[in-house]
């Protein structure tokens, strides 16, 4: 989904409620401008305003709508006048709310696009994922190259235009929800003749909420390691860069540790570039 896609993804409801809320205005009150109606709520001001900002908003909705409840919260405590006009025109100012959530949860749908890798990657295991969830909406391919694995997914973050922020804020979700494990365990099992059971595997987060500066982009990455019990098996780094539009694209590198090998993986290369620039000029 293009930035136009995800921007008409949750300006079409709101356009339609508020057309619907001009249309009421104008048959209660047929000898008032509608115009009239906006200029008389500042609700409808600023939320029209904050619609045409929030594309430079980092993470859009996901922080312009706990930010307004807020303030709106504290305005009404503070001011009578305020209070007043809740009552009055809750049902509006609801409806326009409720557009915007709808229009955030229809953006989580829009599809992403394909998952590139580094030139000499050659061609990837896997081009699908059975268990990546609809909503919101992902792709992953999976490619080995020397015995690494590496898995780029592309993901949609609702609500979302700008690309700043966007890369921290999936690598948190990663981080807290889980589903780290799950991609690890995916791509796990392409390794030929590992034999083991890759609901064996866990993680443990060495390094994360740091960034590096790869090929003059800084981007923020995490360092994992990959363990079975208590012994640590592989090494695992993922590199997140946010794009506009609301898609993020994810990059995670995993290395198996060899018993007797001189150095560890990612030991002369800890932040994995070899890797991570050739897949930025990839997707460039």
């Amino acid at each position: 989904m293009s930035v136009g896609g995800a921007l008409a993804a949750w300006l079409i409801p709101l356009l339609c409620v508020l057309g619907a809320i001009g249309i009421e205005w104008k048959w209660k009150y047929p000898q008032t401008h509608v115009a009239d109606f906006f200029r008389a709520d500042s609700f409808n001001q600023w939320i029209c305003l904050l619609c045409l900002c929030v594309f430079m908003v980092p993470l859009g909705w996901l922080i312009a709508i706990p930010a307004v409840a807020i303030g709106l919260g504290i305005r009404a405590i503070a001011s009578d006048d305020s209070r007043h006009m809740w009552s009055s025109r809750w049902g509006s100012r609801s409806a326009i709310v409720v557009a915007i959530a709808i229009g955030v949860i229809i953006s989580g749908f829009g599809g992403v696009s394909k998952p590139t890798g580094g030139a000499e990657w050659g061609t990837p295991l896997l081009t699908e994922n059975p268990d990546s969830p609809s909503w919101p909406a992902s792709e992953q391919h999976i490619w080995n190259d020397g015995g690494a694995i590496l898995v780029v997914n592309h993901v949609r973050l609702p609500g979302t235009l700008s690309a700043i922020g966007s890369s921290s804020m999936v690598l948190w979700h990663l981080e807290s929800s889980g589903t780290d494990e799950v991609r690890l365990k995916q791509a796990m099992e392409q390794l030929e003749g590992i034999g083991l059971n890759a609901d064996w595997f866990t993680l443990e987060t060495i390094v994360y909420g740091q960034s590096y500066d790869y090929a003059g982009e800084s981007l923020p990455y995490t360092l994992k390691n990959v363990k079975i019990g208590d012994n640590n098996i592989a090494k695992m780094v993922t590199v997140a860069a946010g794009t506009w539009g609301g898609e993020v694209h994810l990059l995670t590198i995993i290395k198996p540790i060899i018993p007797g090998a001189e150095f560890l993986p990612f030991e002369s290369d800890p932040y994995a570039s070899q890797y991570v620039e050739p897949w930025l000029a990839a997707n460039a």
